[in-house]
């Protein structure tokens, strides 16, 4: 009998998602194979060039030179970085009122900051092959409809479209439409992507990369509370998609934001750290499924 079939879930995180090449370093060097993953947004990124070269050192390399490109610079993820905090002046005070103003009308009238071709540009000079054909392992990749509200999942043909799709930032990168589907990042329907290969695999590995140590609200405005409010939903979709997983890989990524790429380093060595102290466990989950009678119940649960 063949061994177990391991999948791997990669979750959304933008920069973040460098930890999860720190993970599929761990992995290949003990020696656990990987026989299919499903991706949303980085994940989705990550997983597409490692399914096509089944090499962690590559995608490293690769990653490492794309954020130095023209295709990375064009993102303009430099602007979002945090400004200091202003002086309490009166006239800051009403130079970030009218900014905030400002800010609010433009969001009324266009659906993005940044156009479409940009970040696929970016994705083709990550991502080795063009389709989901070329890969050498299966691959799912998830993005959502914000027009019903589910999630989408692509496992054949454009490769590069669907991680473009996976990976498009609501509000940040201009929506895909297409035969009535208002598509947007697969974090907003599935940010842990887990159930759509549970049924699968034999023992799933999910790696979940969300912002960690959130502080409380200094002050409640309405943005803050807005935004609060979304990302508790998110924490508890991810904690719910978690429950799928057999191993859960836990990268301690702080409270890093997802635009923060500068930080690749310190997330490929969380991504390092975290498979380390999992491996024991992933292990244990492989042997167990190794077992006869495990074996025996797969068979005859496939043969009723």
């Amino acid at each position: 009998m063949s061994g177990p079939r391991i999948g791997l879930s990669l979750g959304g995180g933008g920069a973040r998602g460098a930890a999860h090449i720190g993970v599929l370093q761990v992995l290949k060097n003990n020696n656990i194979p990987i026989h299919q993953i499903a991706g949303t947004s980085a994940g989705s990124v990550v997983g597409a060039m490692y399914a096509a070269t089944l090499d962690p050192a590559w995608v490293e390399n690769r990653f490492r030179k794309f954020i130095t490109s023209d295709p990375f610079n064009a993102l303009g993820t430099e602007r979002l970085k945090k400004e200091p905090a202003a002086s309490s002046s009166a006239f800051n005070q009403i130079a970030k009122k009218f900014k905030d103003q400002m800010v609010l009308a433009m969001s009324l009238h266009r659906n993005s900051i940044i156009k479409k071709r940009r970040l696929k540009a970016a994705f083709d000079f990550l991502i080795p092959v063009k389709t989901f054909e070329e890969l050498q392992i299966p691959l799912k990749i998830i993005a959502t409809d914000l027009n019903t509200c589910k999630h989408v999942v692509y496992d054949s043909g454009d490769l590069v479209e669907a991680a473009t799709r996976s990976g498009t930032i609501p509000g940040y990168i201009e929506p895909t439409e297409i035969d009535g589907q208002l598509l947007v990042d697969g974090g907003a329907s599935m940010p842990l992507p887990t159930s759509i290969i549970r049924k699968d695999v034999d023992v799933l590995i999910g790696i979940d990369i969300r912002r960690r140590g959130v502080k409380p609200l200094a002050e409640a405005n309405i943005y803050d509370i807005m935004m609060r409010s979304d990302m508790t939903t998110y924490q508890n979709l991810i904690r719910h998609n978690s429950e799928e997983a057999d191993v859960i890989i836990s990268p301690d990524v702080k409270d890093y934001q997802w635009s923060q790429f500068e930080k690749f380093d310190y997330f490929f060595n969380e991504g390092v750290q975290s498979a380390e102290n999992a491996i024991s466990s992933i292990q244990r989950h492989i042997q167990k499924r190794k077992g006869l009678n495990f074996r025996l119940k797969q068979w005859f649960g496939h043969h009723d």
